[in-house]
């Protein structure tokens, strides 16, 4: 293991390992641009490429059935897989976050795998904390109102299968997801419509056009943006077609930027999260003002997953809790990004609703 090289080495990094580029470009990569507070850079978001399951058998090879028993470098393990040209060890990061899905349906599902997965990765700042998400990431897509009242007791068969029906089935559902979408579709549209294909350029307009806070006078503002980045004959196009994306928002109504109505949305959706771990846990969803964080602390994810491997077992009639996981990385990091006493319950929270 010490023969590899090591120049050129970072040192007090937090890492996040992460299953597929769903989960870096678009999840986490908005996360941290709500959560400004979160200290994570896009290069210390490594994507793994594939399941949990692979990486349990790369752990494997590297260390041996018993692997349990040993201190597991996971830095260096997938930075070996993947070739890095300077290996990268557990001791360059202060914290090692890993978020996977929980993929039933594969082939290489194993239950004894998963939850000794889980109950080894349990510290971000040891060998790395595990986040599984059921049934897999989409999962924190899959609120269909805010608040959520149906999100409590909200489960998916086992028999639907492959993921990509479950994919389907939340972009029907979904009320957050064209919200999510949106700061894609607005580059998509600069870049390919109106032809600004400078990437430095389009992200400077973008910065601009998610920074409007107010109603008044969109179209001047929008057309301020861009009449130095597209042509002339395209600008009252342009304009229009923008201000009447961003008005079916409707995060200008409430004085709003953006970013700051997109930190709002995570909020809701981690504290959905939250409450529905203690739902799953507990049998309880509803939690008292002031005991968020306390709920919180509580979870524990070990026994999540074994409710989750008790309640989908049955092929026919078994069922998986919807619960994303990863997003209470957010949490951990700095409860008061999710909940600064005083702070409305989830059930008082202005309905977020979407034209688009």
């Amino acid at each position: 293991m010490n023969n590899y090289g090591t120049a050129g080495r970072k040192r007090g990094q937090c890492l996040l390992i992460v299953e597929g580029r769903h989960e870096k470009d678009e999840l986490f990569s908005l996360l941290f641009r709500c959560f400004g507070e979160i200290n994570i850079s896009a290069d210390d978001i490594w994507i793994y490429g594939t399941n949990i399951y692979m990486l349990y058998d790369d752990i494997v090879r590297e260390y041996g059935a018993k692997w349990e028993e040993d201190d597991i470098d996971l830095p260096f393990v997938i930075s070996k897989k993947k070739g890095f040209s300077v290996l990268r060890y557990k001791e360059d990061f202060t914290n090692i976050i890993l978020a996977f899905d929980y993929e039933r349906h594969d082939t290489n599902f194993s239950e004894e795998k998963i939850m000794k997965m889980q109950q080894c990765f349990a510290d971000a700042a040891d060998m790395g904390k595990l986040y599984i998400n059921y049934p897999m990431i989409e999962s924190y897509q899959h609120i269909c109102a805010l608040p959520d009242k149906e999100f409590p007791e909200r489960k998916i068969p086992v028999s639907l299968q492959p993921g990509r029906e479950y994919k389907a089935l939340v972009r029907r559902q979904s009320v957050i997801g064209k919200i999510i979408e949106f700061p894609y579709r607005i580059d998509d549209l600069l870049e390919e419509r109106f032809e600004i294909r400078d990437p430095q350029l389009r992200k400077q307009c973008c910065d601009r056009i998610f920074a409007i806070n107010t109603e008044v006078d969109i179209p001047g503002q929008i057309q301020d943006i861009l009449k130095n980045a597209i042509k002339e004959k395209w600008l009252q196009t342009a304009k229009y077609q923008i201000e009447d994306k961003i008005c079916k928002m409707g995060y200008l109504q409430q004085g709003k930027n953006f970013w700051q109505f997109l930190r709002e949305v995570f909020r809701q959706v981690i504290l959905h999260n939250i409450c529905k771990a203690n739902r799953i846990q507990n049998n309880m969803y509803q939690i008292e003002e002031g005991n968020y964080k306390e709920c919180f602390e509580q979870i524990d994810l070990v026994k999540i997953l074994q409710i989750q491997n008790d309640g989908s077992r049955n092929e026919q009639t078994g069922f998986i809790w919807v619960l994303c996981t990863c997003v209470l990385f957010v949490a951990e990091y700095n409860f008061s990004l999710v909940w600064n006493f005083p702070f409305p319950e989830p059930e008082k929270y202005a309905m977020i609703t979407c034209k688009l």
